[in-house]
């Protein structure tokens, strides 16, 4: 009993592990296309989520990373078409 239920703990910390470097890695593809991206149009109100997103990543809040650099190089794309 005592052994299945390490190899339960183990194998949810592994799936956590997994998981996690999901996350580092789309937090880091979110940022190199929102530089790619500023790099074209910078602004202070553009770098300003770049900022936010970083600070994020710094933090180890991958999830939240992503999700600030892809909502700010979604906002700077649809300004630069209007």
């Amino acid at each position: 009993m005592k052994l299945r239920f390490i190899l339960l703990l183990f194998s949810f910390l592994l799936a956590g592990n997994a998981l996690a470097s999901n996350d580092r890695r789309e937090c880091k593809l979110e940022l190199r296309k929102l530089n790619d991206a500023l790099s074209t149009n910078y602004t202070s109100q553009n770098h300003h989520g770049y900022r936010k997103a970083k600070a994020s990543r710094d933090n180890e809040e991958y999830k939240k990373c992503a999700s600030q650099a892809r909502k700010a190089r979604e906002r700077l794309e649809r300004d630069r078409d209007a």
